[in-house]
């Protein structure tokens, strides 16, 4: 019933203010249908919530994944806003729907708060000055139409030709305006009644792109009235002395088709501005990301440096073990080219022919003791 009482006001004044009242509307009932303890999502949050804790400790008692206990805090604190968000209308029309409606709107007021003071009447109260405006724009169209006269074409009357152009404009000023901050006042609200279902999709890691599709719309949503309110102030003060110059031609009936024309003209310029910021508010909202730190990957250490830190980091024995393997190495490698020198001489001293190398053999403790023979023992007693 209050929404309905802004009937009648006017075309702007009732499309503005109809629209921010039933959005206003529809998004308490829809947020409040889907979170209430008979609804569905509430029983899928709380399985999603059973299963996201029950994996977060597994992940932390087996170390999976990377899994540390300093993550904790972080995840209690994701879960906490998460409940709080999809659980009380009272914190999700603070943090988010007011945030998303009404923040655009007390932004703009600031920024343009010199240009509504020095600017005139029709800046200094946006919703009325717009209306004032397009009643200005249709009332002189009509003049304009009524004195060129009927069947009459626009290339062949300048009145006619200013009776198009203005009537034109009246439509373009709407669209460019208020048809602009209505259907971004619709969006934030549909936005918002359906905000818990994603909200609770930023608890998943996979789920986490549908959240920030939905936070860049709600940004897009909430940066059109920001830049739709400060173009239209702007438009209103460009405007006022054209359009004062316009009713006073009017009702003094001398009216100027170049005076319209320039009205128009400057309609058209800045809903141009209008479409091209529309553009810019989906860039800016098309920049927001959820990014995860990423750990430093460990280098690869070289063979060498593994060399030199094995015997560091291997316990004792290891180290000793090392040691032995590497003297002996080391003891086999200096011994190699003597034998074969020496094997080399011996072949060239008998003249056979030269023979192979003998094969390296690691040496063996006792390879240098002999054992007596019995025979030789027995000849020395019969002496």
């Amino acid at each position: 019933m209050a929404c309905s009482d802004l009937v009648g006001g006017g075309v702007i004044r009732g499309v503005l203010g109809a629209v921010d009242c039933q959005t206003r509307a529809f998004a308490e009932a829809g947020y409040s249908s889907l979170t209430s303890a008979s609804s569905t999502f509430q029983a899928a949050l709380t399985a999603l919530l059973v299963i996201y804790v029950a994996l977060v400790g597994y992940r932390m008692l087996f170390a999976r994944g990377g899994a540390r206990l300093s993550d904790a805090p972080g995840i209690a604190l994701l879960i906490g806003a998460i409940l709080a968000l999809t659980t009380s209308w009272a914190t999700f029309q603070t943090l988010v729907f007011d945030l998303a409606a009404k923040a655009p709107g007390e932004i703009a007021g600031v920024v343009a708060a010199p240009l509504q003071a020095n600017g005139g009447s029709l800046a200094a109260e946006p919703v009325g000055g717009l209306q004032t405006a397009y009643d200005q724009l249709t009332q002189a169209a009509a003049a304009f139409g009524k004195m060129a006269g009927p069947n009459v074409r626009a290339y062949s009357s300048p009145a006619a030709a200013a009776a198009e152009a203005l009537s034109a404009a009246s439509g373009v000023l709407f669209f460019s305006t208020a048809g602009v901050i209505a259907a971004a006042t619709l969006a934030i609200g549909v936005l918002t009644a359906v905000g818990p279902l994603f909200i609770a999709l930023l608890l998943l890691p996979a789920t986490r792109g549908l959240f920030a599709g939905w936070a860049r719309a709600l940004i897009a949503a909430s940066l059109t009235p920001l830049l739709g309110w400060l173009t239209t102030i702007l438009m209103l003060s460009v405007l006022e002395p054209w359009l004062v110059l316009l009713a006073q031609e009017r009702a003094a009936a001398q009216l100027d088709a170049q005076t319209a024309m320039s009205v128009a003209a400057l309609v058209f310029v800045f809903a141009a501005g209008q479409a091209a910021l529309l553009v810019a508010a989906g860039v800016v909202a098309f920049g927001f990301r959820l990014r995860r730190p990423v750990a430093a990957e460990p280098t690869a250490a070289s063979p060498v440096a593994e060399r030199e830190l094995a015997p560091v980091l291997s316990s004792r024995a290891e180290r000793l073990a090392f040691d032995l393997l590497r003297d002996r190495a080391y003891i086999d490698a200096r011994r190699r080219p003597a034998q074969i020198a020496a094997a080399l001489a011996a072949g060239a001293a008998s003249g056979a022919a030269p023979r192979d190398a003998p094969a390296e053999r690691a040496a063996r403790l006792g390879d240098a003791y002999r054992r007596p023979g019995v025979r030789g023992r027995r000849s020395e007693a019969a002496a």
